[in-house]
């Protein structure tokens, strides 16, 4: 053999022979550049450039790219980690056999070129033939047109060779950097390297507990949608930190606790158990927690886009109940509004365009910002209480809206308000009123999309009162007039419609309108965006979730081979054995699973609030949609650990 030759044929020879340690690694650095470049394909795409809602759909697939692209670092070096640690002893034969280390070196890089080789072009390769398919699913997510077409982007190409290239080089580095440090008897003899018993580290499972109960408080106490957005990093940190820290120290601390209850410990069934995974949760505690916290990403992630999917109905109703509204802001908030004029114009465009509406109405009401604080509303310039968006309305428009016939006395008022309550007597800056009653919903509130604001509505006796208001206000007040029409036809009959009512009614200042079925679009296109994401994004997390668990049967399974023996030697029998080790296996697999719907659950109340955000109100879909995910998740989960643990089975049985 040529000696240009020798070290790339060895190099293929060493991947073939350990492929049981690089087929799991190739294919995941595969998939996922499979992954990055469709996504990358996705945010360049001109099938879907030139559609309406593309903008939310590029920017959130931009946002995966960059999340993949970190993400395939921690993955890729954690991989190569454990292959490397697998070839400790082979390595360190190499030497004793006469080769030095920059011999290695080269040998290794011929192995990592080998492996960059087969993941890049495999993954491009899926990539590609996949991306239509992907593109298919993403169109029919977000309701956009099916664009027909093939295409291949380059740019997506150069990507992924730039990304996953330099990914490769950095575990070359990797590698190299543990070969200069390393000696060569030692690799040699790694495999019989004797364990010291762990060292409890109480500081560390104190700080532990303490982030994990803080992450918790945080998610348990935040009260409003914005608080809830802007801690919610901050309570991830907090439960990361406490997650790794437990794992680490706070089991071995628990374990040691148990060993020193006497009564406890020298109990056949109890003695091999703790004393076995000891020594295992000190090996393998970084793992299991990586296995909990991409668990938890994988049930928040799918949990969360689905719910937004499946709720999108009922924010669309929410935000948007009537086909056409339209918003005209009173140039006088003291000057009568007409609507019969503006319904009129409507009617007018709509027997042009030959439809029918089916429903007109229209509120006018005016809308303000107040503190309150003790029993006074302060206008927004002060800077303690709580801040509201505040509508009123007349008790007249307030009678024709309900049909009821309400009479006020000038200092007295109806009051709605979506958070706390107002005193029976209050004030408004000077002018004292009473509540002369309570009301569950009210016509005119906000429908803002997100607000940290809450809501208030007020009905007064007569426009007199609203004049006074509107005097001690300066100025900082408005008046609408809101109409809302709900016509026939298909949406895109419904779209014409109110282009023609844009172009006409629209054009005039100071009115401001919306369609329904516009803006459904914009929200399939963001929310099937997010659902479309959210999936990826889970299987991604669920193949490195795979990955780590099957080198760790791996990786347990030889440890286990050699605790086969000594069992055996000291009196145990072989199938006993074989059950005090299954059970700590699926005892120490399947406590992250537990740890994760732990931290979803506490989570689950500050999802909530985050989702308000998005004008998702259904408590009751979000529940159903993180237990269903949940379940899912933890029969995948059982599936994964069941044939994975077909390797351990195997390395076992070959004592």
């Amino acid at each position: 053999m040529r000696k240009g030759s020798f070290y790339p044929h060895l190099a293929l020879v060493n991947l073939t022979r350990n492929g049981q340690f690089y087929l799991p690694y190739l294919l995941s650095c595969g998939g996922t550049a499979a992954m990055f470049y469709i996504v990358a394909y996705l945010t360049k795409s001109d099938l879907i450039a030139n559609v309406r809602g593309a903008a939310y759909i590029q920017s959130l697939m931009a946002l995966g790219c960059m999340i993949i692209a970190l993400f395939s670092i921690v993955l890729m070096l954690y991989a190569n980690n454990f292959v490397m640690k697998c070839r400790r002893r082979e390595l360190g034969l190499y030497h004793v056999l006469g080769m030095e280390k920059r011999h290695t070196a080269h040998l290794l890089f011929w192995e990592t070129f080998l492996c960059a080789l087969a993941a890049i072009a495999g993954g491009l390769t899926a990539g590609i033939l996949f991306s239509k398919l992907v593109l298919l699913l993403l169109l029919r997510l977000t309701n956009l047109p099916v664009q027909f077409g093939f295409d291949i982007s380059p740019g997506a190409i150069g990507q992924t060779i730039v990304l996953f290239g330099f990914l490769f080089l950095l575990t070359l580095l990797s590698n190299l950097v543990r070969l200069g440090r390393s000696k060569p008897i030692e690799l040699l003899h790694s495999d019989h390297t004797g364990e010291k018993e762990p060292r409890t580290k109480w500081v560390l499972a104190a700080l532990g507990l303490v982030s994990l109960l803080g992450g918790y408080w945080i998610s348990l106490t935040v009260k409003d949608p914005i608080s809830a957005m802007l801690l919610f990093f901050v309570a991830v940190f907090l439960v990361i930190i406490g997650t790794f820290c437990l794992f680490t120290a706070g089991s071995i601390a628990v374990l040691k606790r148990l060993r020193a209850n006497r009564a406890f410990y020298y109990q056949p069934q109890h003695f091999t158990a703790v004393s076995g995974m000891l020594y295992r949760m000190k090996q393998n505690a970084v793992g299991l927690a990586n296995i909990c916290i991409l668990s938890t990403m994988v049930l928040v992630t799918v949990s969360t886009t689905v719910c937004l999917y499946l709720g999108l109905g009922n924010t669309l109703d929410n935000l948007y109940p009537h086909d056409i509204q339209i918003s005209q802001r009173q140039k006088n908030a003291l000057t009568d509004a007409d609507p019969a004029a503006l319904l009129a114009q409507a009617e007018a465009a709509a027997a042009e365009e030959g439809r029918t509406l089916r429903h007109e109405s229209y509120i006018i009401h005016s809308r303000v910002y107040w503190t309150l604080s003790g029993d006074t509303f302060h206008f927004e310039n002060q800077q303690e209480g709580i801040e509201y968006t505040v509508s009123l309305m007349t008790a007249a428009e307030y009678n024709r809206l309900t049909g009821r016939a309400v009479s006020l006395a000038p200092d007295e008022m109806l009051v709605y308000t979506s958070e706390g309550t107002v005193p029976e007597t209050f004030r408004i800056e000077a002018t004292s009123y009473r509540v002369a009653g309570t009301l569950d919903t009210f016509q005119g509130e906000s429908r803002a999309m997100i607000s940290n604001v809450p809501n208030a509505g007020f009905v007064v006796a007569d426009d007199s009162v609203l004049s006074a208001i509107y005097a001690q206000s300066g100025g900082n007040f408005t008046t609408y007039l809101d109409c809302y029409l709900d016509c026939d036809g298909t949406d895109a009959e419904k779209i014409a419609f109110y282009n023609v009512l844009n172009n006409t009614i629209g054009a005039a200042n100071d009115i401001y309108m919306n369609s329904r079925q516009l803006s459904a679009i914009d929200f399939y296109s963001m929310y099937g965006g997010f659902l479309f994401l959210g999936m990826f994004l889970g299987i991604l997390f669920l193949s490195a979730t795979t990955l780590i668990i099957y080198y760790k049967q791996v990786s347990e399974g030889y440890e286990d081979r050699k605790r086969f023996e000594i069992m055996q030697q000291v009196g145990m029998s072989r199938r006993e054995v074989r059950q005090t080790i299954n059970s700590q296996v699926r005892m120490v697999f399947f406590l992250p699973l537990a740890v994760a719907a732990l931290h979803i659950l506490m989570a689950f109340s500050m999802i909530r609030k985050l989702l308000l955000l998005f004008s998702l109100t259904d408590v009751k879909l979000f529940a159903l949609c993180t237990v269903g995910t949940l379940l899912i998740f933890s029969a995948i989960y059982a599936l994964v650990y069941s044939f994975t643990a077909k390797t351990y089975y195997k390395i076992v049985r070959s004592t």
